[in-house]
């Protein structure tokens, strides 16, 4: 089976230097070369991540990151310097210096005044050229291997900015190369594969003191577990298309801390949004503090208390029904009245 590219296309046409395939298609990640071919459909003209991400519906920071490639090899410019050809990389030196003295991240956080989310902000750190890290990397094997595993883990080439960031990760913040793996091993697993978010995850961390292979092996797995809890409470209140707020999380690492059984969490779950037409967690919480108080650990008998409850609001409509309904809120209107608390 042969190919050929249909003549049509040829009606509007844009180049593309022969450096690219030349010198650079081996390298680039397949963002990197997106990236470059919009922007040679649009030559001469100032782009933003912002207006590459809506063009290639990939995330800004993702974005920014390929975009690093290109300007290392001096082939984009960005706004701060002007685009230079790249000096070739220099042998290692018989005595390279050692990796720089680790410094400690310094992690500034302050709230979003109209959401409440907390937000985290890493230092300035000192630049790392392509040198240094070529030096850093042969007085430091185990960095070299880091920036060779870590390829395998992105499943790509590693672009100047992330080999920048994960060398930085150990000769900045003084994280030992097995630990950064690590950490990069899990970001990807959630789904995050931006560097600028595994900086952040990085320094948050040791601002936290989680720095040694067991302190963070520790954390992943409290992550992970808290993860799973989380998405099994999505599931059972159906939320599909949205993440938890920071209150939502909190209730979710409540209910599973009281030790219950995840059928009566799930339960709890069900009963909130039928009674209230809603995912409601404050009601859910009130039911499942209740049960946990009155000593119930099974299903049956959080059914049983539930069927209870039903029955005791039966009997007071009935003699409310007896009475000639003198009161003046009858029990069926109180019922409503309790469960539209939850509601609004």
């Amino acid at each position: 089976m042969s190919y050929m590219i249909d003549s049509g296309i040829w009606s509007s046409v844009f180049a593309v230097p022969a450096s690219v395939v030349d010198d650079h298609i081996r390298m680039c990640s397949p963002l990197s070369l997106k990236i470059l071919l919009v922007m040679l459909r649009h030559p001469g003209v100032p782009v933003d991540a912002g207006w590459l991400s809506a063009q290639l519906n990939i995330s800004p920071a993702d974005i920014t990151d390929a975009l690093g490639y290109w300007i290392g090899a001096g082939i984009v410019s960005d706004s701060n310097r002007p685009a230079v050809p790249a000096p070739a990389r220099p042998e290692p030196s018989a005595q390279a210096p050692a990796p720089a003295a680790s410094a400690p991240a310094v992690v500034s956080e302050r709230k979003n005044t109209e959401t409440g989310q907390k937000l985290v902000t890493i230092s300035s750190r000192p630049k790392i050229s392509r040198e240094d890290i070529a030096e850093l990397s042969s007085a430091n094997p185990t960095i070299g291997q880091l920036l060779q595993e870590a390829q395998q883990v992105l499943g790509a080439p590693l672009t100047p900015v992330e080999s920048e960031i994960l060398t930085a990760l150990c000769s900045y913040y003084g994280l030992h190369p097995d630990v950064v793996l690590m950490l990069l091993q899990y970001c990807v697993s959630i789904g995050h594969k931006s560097m600028n978010f595994v900086e952040k995850t990085a320094a948050s961390w040791i601002e936290l003191g989680i720095t040694t292979h067991e302190q963070v092996e520790q954390e992943i797995v409290r992550l992970t577990r808290d993860n799973e809890n989380e998405s099994k409470i999505v599931r059972a209140f159906q939320l599909y298309g949205r993440g938890l707020t920071s209150k939502e999380k909190e209730y979710v690492a409540r209910w599973f801390a009281l030790g219950l059984d995840e059928k009566i969490l799930f339960l709890a779950c069900e009963r909130s949004v039928e009674n209230t037409g809603k995912a409601s967690f404050a009601y859910a919480d009130k039911l499942l503090t209740s049960w946990k108080s009155k000593g119930i650990s099974t299903i049956k008998a959080a059914l049983d208390d539930l069927n209870a409850g039903t029955s005791r609001s039966s009997a007071a409509q009935n003699k409310s029904a007896r009475t000639g309904g003198d009161s003046s809120i009858d029990m069926s209107r109180l019922h409503e009245m309790l469960h539209s608390e939850f509601r609004d």
